[in-house]
């Protein structure tokens, strides 16, 4: 058959050819450049002429019949206005509004011509490949050669998933692995939809631009970042990972910073992926003062959890800057330096998991000199840990070591005028173990809910934590071992009695065995031998919720009595106190049957608690929340006047036979400003003893905090004056992408800065900028002034710098 074939129709059936090699040809469905799409569209062309052949029942006369092994599974559909055989040339052309489908690839153009002689395929005029990926490529016009491996772009635009563009004036395939772009650029922003021919935010903007799928990079060569179309920076040579790749080895972003005792210090972040489910991050840095410090972290992910392991370390060849201004040694005067830390989590099964989180460092101040993420914290908690959970049932189970990351504290007698020096690590607890069992019993017992709360802790402590106070010492920690298993067996139930009044009785059962051997008996606790402690109690709670409503407001008001009758607490004084230390007194315990925070004490004695509750909601969104309350000791020995070891109830608030008042406002307009205000007051003169102020607002990108605090002085723990602390943070939206904030902390009795900070950023759809100074003063007792600035500029896509400067007076 010769000449010249046209068909004219675009609603043609679903194509069933597979052109031979196209599952190797299509493979490469994860490219953002246009070659698998294309070929798909030649093995569209190529099966079309044998496709109409075999739906109209007639034999081929097509010269690219049977040039292709057909596949029934393969489904393909082209739509143009016309398509045109020349039989003479050996030439197949689609021509107008041509649109290929296969598989998941859509591909549109003017025309796609096949040439069978030279083996090129030519797609031209507003050529659109959408990739099964979600990549968008553009082109004026593509050329495909040599088994179609390789191939010429003209004005191409790459738009990734991530939001990423590649664009050039010509782009050429290699070996079906190479992309390279000839003056290209890359940028990450979005184009001004108002005036697309403006500059990006950012672009890199190179001679030569080159992909490479097989090591999973993006290379420039002579480029240059413009920022507004201007370059701000030149680069003969730079690479980074392919926007599509999450993990790929590779150098990570550099870092700077700088201090005093460490001069400038240059990172350089070594990520090697060695598998999809391990990992190792090498980030050696130099710091011009001390030497080189290296960082390594492995991450190991399996089938039924994940652990990392981190070592750090350092020959500082500088340790007398660890000298402070007296002369004396701090932690940091030693040549080798280091940390090694781990952390893992496994399940058993639906219901077990285990885990553990440890670290160990060289001295106390390591992970803060260096700064090392994660191990800068002022005290850093180790643990190992088994939890199991149901419907019912919690259970934990764990041992804790703690790491001070301080410098001894050091105290003042002031009777004696004598230097305490703590050695504040030996007295830490090490918790050998903790156990925590909560139960919750499944069916109603008399019409109500039973809960059993156990816990076992056993622990020890090398040394003493004795504090001055200036009426007596106190004991945050006793030297010695000791061990406690505890068991509260708790029922409550809950009767609406006509008129809305609602009776909650209870009654609960808590009891311990003690046991300890105490190094230091000046604390005169027992000592090698068990103490058994048993606290019954029954008591009843009524509230009356009066409701108010209108077609303004709707009011809640109810008065709450809490009734609690108990023996007297035993074994006050002779037993350790090291969980019952935290005691607050405030509306958030007032209805607490304990309001011990642990285990180690048992409130005693018949107890009343009464308040008043209010809450307002008004149809403009505006509301209160408020209430207030008291506690009456009504019969027997008030437990918070009994001094345990660590005086944790004696001037607390609670000590007295009329509590002190306790009371808290929430105003909130609806409209993003809130108020809240909490407060104790004296019974008999009202004396504020402890208050505090927060106001906090919220417009759009913009907020404020604003925070007072007061606390009076209690001789008793040590707190010889009264404290009072004013506190304010904010942030505002400067129009769409700038913000500055501040922060401050301000001790108004001292009448000087605690902590102070201002920042500002701008931030876009691709481009991050902040700068923030801060300063901190008696962060830890061996740094007294503490400044830090710290630049960041984050690239989208690109990565993210920054470069922190540490000041010290």
């Amino acid at each position: 058959m010769t000449g010249r074939r046209t068909v004219r129709n675009r609603d043609w059936s679903v194509l069933r050819y597979l052109a031979g090699g196209c599952g190797d040809v299509c493979a490469y469905a994860g490219a953002i450049y246009p070659i698998a799409a294309v070929l798909c569209v030649m093995i569209v062309l190529y099966a079309a002429p044998s496709a109409l052949a075999a739906q109209s029942g007639q034999a081929s006369s097509d010269p690219f019949a049977g040039a292709f092994q057909s596949d029934p599974d393969a489904q393909m559909l082209l739509e143009a206005d016309q398509l045109v055989y020349d039989f003479d040339n050996n030439i197949v052309e689609a021509i107008g509004q041509v649109e290929i489908y296969y598989i998941d690839y859509v591909v549109t153009a003017e025309r796609v011509t096949y040439f069978q002689i030279s083996r090129r395929l030519v797609a031209s005029g507003n050529v659109r490949i959408l990739e099964p990926a979600g990549n968008i490529i553009t082109a004026s016009e593509i050329d495909l050669t040599d088994n179609f491996r390789d191939g010429f772009v003209r004005s191409i635009n790459v738009l990734t998933t991530e939001r990423a563009r590649f664009a050039a004036e010509s782009a050429e395939r290699r070996d079906g692995e190479i992309t390279v772009f000839k003056q290209g650029v890359y940028t990450a922003c979005e184009q001004c939809k108002d005036h697309p021919e403006r500059p990006p935010f950012w672009q890199i903007k190179a001679a030569t631009i080159i992909h490479d799928n097989r090591t999973q990079t993006v290379s420039y060569e002579n480029a240059s970042l413009e920022f507004f179309g201007i370059p701000i920076a030149y680069l003969p040579y730079f690479f980074h990972a392919d926007p599509r790749i999450k993990r790929k080895s590779g150098l990570l972003v550099p870092g700077v910073s700088a201090r005093e005792s460490l001069g400038v210090g240059v990172s350089v972040p070594m990520f090697f992926n060695l598998a999809p489910n391990y990992d190792i991050t090498f980030t050696p840095t130099v710091y011009s003062r001390q030497g080189l410090h290296g960082d390594v972290e492995w991450r190991h992910r399996l089938m039924d959890g994940s652990y990392r392991i981190r070592a750090t370390g350092i020959f500082q060849t500088d340790k007398e800057v660890f000298v402070n201004n007296i002369g004396r040694k701090l932690s940091g005067y030693r040549t080798a330096r280091g940390s090694i830390g781990s952390e893992g989590q496994f399940a058993i099964n639906s219901n077990w998991i285990w885990g553990w989180d440890v670290f160990a460092s060289s001295d106390r101040a390591y992970g803060r000199d260096y700064s090392i993420t994660g191990d800068n914290a002022k005290d850093i908690e180790s643990s190992i840990y088994l939890t199991g959970m149901t419907e019912q049932n919690h259970f934990d189970m764990r041992t804790l070591f703690y790491r001070v990351q301080r410098e001894n504290t050091v105290e003042i007698d002031i009777v004696s005028k004598t230097v305490i020096v703590h050695d504040d690590q030996k007295e830490q607890a090490v918790v050998l173990p903790v156990a925590d069992h909560n139960y919750v019993v499944d069916q109603p017992v008399f019409g109500g809910q039973v809960t059993v709360d156990s816990n076992l802790t056993a622990l020890t402590r090398e040394n003493s934590d004795v504090r001055v106070a200036p009426e007596t010492d106190y004991y945050a920690g006793v030297a010695g071992s000791s061990a406690r298993l505890s068991s509260n067996v708790a029922w409550k139930r809950t009767l609406v009695a006509p008129g809305g009044h609602v009776f909650t009785p209870f009654a609960y059962m808590d009891v311990a065995l003690n046991w300890g051997s105490f190094d230091d008996m000046t604390a005169g606790l027992n000592s090698g031998s068990a103490t058994g402690r048993a606290m019954p109690a029954v008591g009843l709670e009524y509230k009356w919720p009066i409701l108010i409503a209108s077609e303004y407001a709707t009011q809640t008001i109810s008065p709450v009595v809490q009734i609690i009758a108990r023996p007297n607490e035993r074994q006050v004084g002779k037993l350790p106190n090291d969980d019952s230390q935290g005691l607050v007194f405030d509306t958030t315990n007032l209805f607490s049957w304990n309001k011990f925070t642990g285990y180690d004490r048992q409130e005693g004695g018949t107890r009343a608690n009464v308040g008043l509750t209010y809450q307002a909601r008004f149809m403009n969104g505006f509301s209160l929340d408020a209430v207030v309350g008291q506690s009456f000791q009504v019969a027997g020995i008030n437990s918070y006047a009994l001094a345990d070891p660590a005086l944790s109830g004696i001037q607390s608030g609670l000590d007295t036979q009329a509590s002190d008042i306790v009371g808290r406002l929430t105003v909130d307009t609806g409209s993003g400003m809130a108020v809240t205000a909490r407060g104790r007051l004296s019974d008999d003169d009202l004396t504020v003893n402890r208050a505090e102020l927060v106001a906090t607002a919220v417009r759009g990108r913009s907020n404020a905090k604003v925070g007072y605090a007061f606390l009076r002085a209690r001789p008793a723990v040590g707190i010889i004056t009264d404290r009072e602390e004013f506190s304010s943070e904010a942030t505002l939206a400067l129009g769409e992408n700038w913000s500055i904030s501040g922060a401050t902390v301000f001790d108004i009795r001292k009448t000087e800065l605690v902590s102070h900070g201002i920042g500002i950023a701008y931030d876009n759809e691709c481009f991050a900028l902040s700068i923030d100074y801060s300063q901190t003063r008696d962060r830890y007792t061996d740094q007294v002034d503490d400044k830090t600035l710290f630049v960041r500029v984050n690239l989208r896509t690109i990565g993210e710098n920054g470069v922190r400067r540490h000041f010290k007076e």
